[in-house]
Parts: structure tokens; sequence; C-alpha cells
């Protein structure tokens, strides 16, 4: 006869048995949920509130804004917030982000264009070329 070897089960005190190292279904989704829910919320930031892209595609973008001239310039006070300057120049192209600061341009077809820096989602500064 064929020797038989027995599986020792780990009990708890209420005469379960235990498997260790074994992880359940539903401990595999709650964990996969848990990891899910941590990505999506680092995914969207945690700065959302001043990380806000341009957008996908510059040329597409770009095309569909109004022009502007130097009375929109100078429309722009410091302090503003991104959100602010948009409502008067659209979205324009982000062209630098650090942890706090941001520069953001925006430029009409003859080549005029401005350029504005953001600390921390408020206008620091402003320059402009060409405006008419």
């Amino acid at each position: 006869m064929a020797n038989k070897a027995k599986l020792k089960v780990n009990t708890h005190y209420d005469d379960k048995p235990v498997t260790k190292g074994i992880i359940t279904k539903a401990q595999k989704n709650t964990l996969l949920a848990l990891l899910f829910s941590l990505g999506v919320a680092l995914g969207s930031g945690v700065k959302h509130g001043f990380y806000q892209p341009a957008f996908d595609s510059k040329e597409q973008n770009q095309s569909a804004q109004a022009e502007f001239g130097r009375a929109e310039y100078e429309q722009l006070k410091p302090g503003m917030s991104l959100t602010e300057v948009r409502s008067i120049l659209y979205r324009g192209i982000e062209v630098s982000r650090s942890v706090t600061t941001a520069i953001f341009v925006w430029e009409n077809p003859d080549g005029s264009k401005i350029t504005a820096t953001f600390e921390s989602d408020r206008l620091k500064s402003k320059e402009q070329s060409g405006l008419k």
C-alpha cells in the first residue's frame, strides 16, 4: 500500500479551518478596488485646482480661439486666477510647469502673443509682443 501524507490545518478558536498565505476572492476584489481607487485619486492630481492642462491638440484648439489685442492684455491683473485669465484669452498653451509655477502663451495668427506666469494658480507676471 502507498503511504498517505496527512495535511495539518491550523484552526481558530471556533474550529474553522484556516489556510495561511491564501487570499480569498472577496479579499482580492477588495484589494483591487482599493488600488484602483488610489490610482484614480493620484491620477486625477492632488493639486487638481492648479493643474489644468492647456489642451490635447495645439493646432486644433489654437485655431478655435478668438484673436486678442492690447485691450485684452490690459485687462490682465496680477493675482487673477488662471480661470479668470482664460475667460479673457481662452485656453492658451502651457509651455512650462514646475511644482508651483506655470507659464502659458497665447498667440495670434499674425505672431503677436501674450506670455503669462502663474504662481499657485495666480497671475504673477505678463509680457506681450506685437499686440495692436
